[in-house]
């Protein structure tokens, strides 16, 4: 299944976006990590029936910065952290071989 997004409100201080195709894992990454961005004042996701591969991710900012820019520096954030990750494990991987 492709990941697919369906946005429910888009303001300058909060953000609801519905996203298909993933659960709890992508889910409580994203907010948990929008947590830590200084401009977010709320950060949550749930899921709306356990049948559904689907999370509502909700994200309310102080109004500093509109909160769908604020949801796009988290998603940035979170691929640098992936990459660093990458490039850990294959520097350990080369190591070992």
């Amino acid at each position: 299944m492709r990941v697919r997004l369906e946005v429910r409100k888009a303001d300058e201080r909060e953000i609801i976006i519905k996203v298909f195709g993933e659960s709890h894992t992508l889910g409580n990454l994203l907010a948990k990590s929008a947590l830590k961005h200084p401009n977010v004042k709320l950060a949550a996701y749930s899921i709306e029936h356990p049948l559904e591969e689907a999370f509502v991710l909700r994200i309310i900012t102080d109004g500093s910065k509109p909160a769908p820019e604020v949801l796009k520096e988290v998603v940035i954030n979170l691929i640098n952290l992936s990459d660093e990750v990458m490039k850990k494990f294959k520097e350990v991987l080369s190591a070992v071989s």
